[in-house]
């Protein structure tokens, strides 16, 4: 499923300029993301027992969470959920949450990939089984982006016209509840769902759902893009190779002078980083890393791997402002993005074209293919064939 079959239809290009992290908005009409999950498919999906740990499943009554032990059998180490048991609280109204439901749904796992890939975020997928009157979960806030299919039965969404502004933490606190009641100002949307309807609610938007059908099943997909706290793990990993930062810093109890020209001078080298090619290559290649892969296999196709060894001739990769650069006996060049994964195939003594490929499963096969004979060009692998 592409994105233009996802947000049908309404056009990707109205979406992203009027409403993505923007405003909320209900989508009405047939799409093929009303056939993502069924009721019957999750009973299936609930025999899938290793996937329903404790953290991946949790059960609703009365708008307080059920015990584990009341559902949840220890096998091992681990505590499982034992569907007979879910099935009797469900019964009893209870309303089931089950997360991260696209790590054994394919169909599901496509769309997740597909949004991952649409927004450079990472993205998961929870199912909630719900029935008439009760209310799981009290009016909160998301930390990422909410896009909301409903598949089964009715269930009906309130919107709340205030927005906490780009959250990256709960509420919490002894009275985190009525903080939240008290924020969320007045009813902005009421929006019935139905099945194959979406409701997209930017991040921060205080919001609550209370089924209106006997029962209702929707998936909601969660979906959070790189934001600017990441640069400070970035920059952590870049600035370890600046002595500079290295360095000690002066003992300002002694001589805050001296302390307070180093901070200087660090700010002013931080500043340099931050406007540099190579941070911003970095921040390209994390964000393709963030997007979920869905791979397809071929098992039959049980072609030959094509095996690489290195020739011994020295090579290595550089680290400047400038980006990553490869040197070698041949000269230097520019290889920005691919800095990284070039430098761990020099620390191998043999690699394969899927080695690397499985290894960095952001690289498309082209990149693979320039990677590879960027080194054979430059004299530092040849191709071979093992014996095994």
């Amino acid at each position: 499923m592409e994105f233009a079959d996802f947000i049908a239809p309404m056009a990707v290009e109205t979406f992203v300029a009027d409403y993505f992290g923007k405003r909320p908005v209900h989508i009405r009409g047939a799409s093929p993301r009303g056939g993502l999950l069924s009721m019957e498919r999750l009973e299936q999906l609930l025999a899938v027992r290793p996937h329903w740990t404790e953290q991946n499943i949790k059960l609703i009554l009365n708008s307080r969470p059920v015990a584990g032990e009341h559902f949840l059998d220890a096998k091992g180490a681990t505590r499982l959920a034992d569907p007979a048991k879910v099935e009797m609280f469900l019964r009893m109204g209870a309303s089931l949450v089950g997360d991260h439901v696209e790590a054994i749904e394919p169909v599901v796992r496509g769309a997740t990939a597909m949004l991952s890939r649409q927004f450079a975020g990472t993205a998961g997928a929870n199912v909630y089984c719900s029935f008439q009157g009760v209310r799981a979960f009290a009016s909160h806030c998301d930390l990422h982006e909410v896009f909301a299919v409903q598949l089964e039965g009715e269930k009906v969404w309130q919107i709340y016209e205030n927005r906490a502004d780009a959250p990256v933490e709960t509420i919490q606190g002894p009275d985190a509840q009525g903080t939240i009641d008290r924020a969320k100002g007045r009813v902005m949307m009421t929006v019935t769902m139905q099945p194959g309807d979406l409701l997209y609610i930017p991040r921060g938007f205080f919001h609550d759902a209370l089924a209106s059908s006997d029962a209702s099943l929707h998936l909601t997909f969660g979906v959070e893009p790189m934001n600017g706290l990441a640069l400070f793990s970035l920059m952590e990993r870049l600035a370890k190779r600046d002595p500079r930062f290295r360095a000690y810093l002066p003992d300002g109890r002694d001589d805050p002078a001296a302390l307070r020209a180093r901070l200087q001078e660090l700010g002013a080298a931080v500043g340099e980083l931050l406007g540099s090619p190579l941070l911003e290559t970095e921040v390209i290649k994390q964000q393709r890393e963030r997007v979920l892969g869905d791979p397809a296999l071929a098992l039959r196709d049980r072609q030959p791997l094509e095996h690489f060894a290195t020739t011994g001739q020295p090579g290595a990769v550089l680290w400047t402002e400038a980006g990553a650069l490869l040197r070698h006996s041949g000269g230097t060049q520019t290889v920005g993005i691919l800095g990284e994964l070039i430098e761990w195939t020099l620390g191998q003594q043999t690699f394969s074209r899927e080695q690397l490929q499985a290894r960095y499963a952001w690289l498309t096969p082209e990149e693979v293919d320039h990677v590879i004979r960027l080194l054979r060009d430059a004299g530092l692998f040849m191709s071979y064939q093992p014996q095994i």
